[in-house]
């Protein structure tokens, strides 16, 4: 009696387990957390970007020069709400917009515009090689090879990309669950990409203390990765981190309004990125 006491016990037990297992992996075969196929999402965050040092070669009317390996930093906005919560302001900080479309619950295309800046270090001293006319100016003409040289912001040059240094960019995505929680709702997913896309800078550039404030022009290409988590929230919503590495070639970028005068530029960069998204209820299951 009693062996078949503890018997019953037993099997109800395993029944009761076993019902609540069942009940668990069917919330999470509901769950859209990992299965995100035929929907779409956006989000919008902000950056910070760091560069590494790279050639510049100026050609214009009277000059003709590169320099070489000069670093640049990023100037980010500092906090304001009357800034980063004013739509009317929103595109002043450097941000990242992006909407993308889940092909299958692992692969999502999406198109978006990185606003990163980029300004060089004003007083570094740098290898200059080329030349400059006395009509141009008569305190640094000469034909130089590799002579060092201060950037002197106010009477040689300064450049620098910080109405936008602006990558539209494609990407191939892929996106695996990590994490789901008990109901369903909540996750943690690792996200990667690889990025195609074109250089939209808008440039301001300052020599011999003439400063010219260009306008947003196509001035090359460039291509990226990154990887990321992104942490999802009542199905609907998510918080992501990213980390993209990049490389841009910009061969036109204006210097001097509409004049042929042009600079060509290769730059790496490493941007990091806080964003808020959204899922559009398009496609998801019952």
């Amino acid at each position: 009696m009693r062996s078949g006491l503890i018997l019953c016990f037993i099997f109800l037990g395993s029944v009761f387990s076993s019902a609540q297992d069942l009940q668990e992996v069917n919330l999470l075969a509901k769950s859209q957390i990992g299965h995100r196929a035929g929907q779409f999402y956006f989000f919008w965050g902000y950056n910070r970007a760091s560069y590494n040092p790279s050639d510049i070669h100026f050609k214009g009317d009277g000059y003709d020069f590169t320099l070489s390996k000069v670093r640049a930093h990023d100037l980010p906005e500092e906090f304001d709400t009357k800034v980063y919560l004013n739509i009317k302001q929103l595109t002043i900080p450097q941000f990242n917009f992006r909407t993308g479309y889940f092909l299958n619950d692992k692969y999502s295309v999406s198109l978006g515009w990185d606003h990163m800046k980029y300004r060089i270090d004003e007083f570094q001293r740098v290898r200059i090689k080329g030349e400059i006319s006395e009509e141009r100016n008569e305190e640094y003409a000469g034909t130089y090879n590799n002579e060092f040289i201060t950037l002197d912001p106010q009477n040689f040059l300064t450049v620098e990309h910080t109405d936008g240094f602006n990558f539209v960019r494609a990407s191939i995505e892929r996106q695996d669950a990590l994490y789901v929680s008990k109901n369903g709702k909540h996750g943690i997913c690792f996200t990667g990409a690889l990025s195609l896309g074109m250089m939209f800078p808008w440039t301001d550039f300052t020599l011999f203390g003439e400063r010219n404030r260009n306008f947003v022009h196509l001035a090359g290409y460039g291509a990226s990765i990154h990887t990321g988590l992104r942490f999802e929230l009542f199905n609907y919503g998510f918080l992501q981190y990213t980390s993209q590495l990049g490389w841009v070639n910009m061969p036109d970028i204006i210097l001097e309004g509409k004049s042929s005068a042009r600079a060509d530029q290769k730059i790496t960069f490493h941007e990091r990125a806080i964003v808020a998204g959204a899922y559009i209820p398009i496609g998801m299951r019952n």
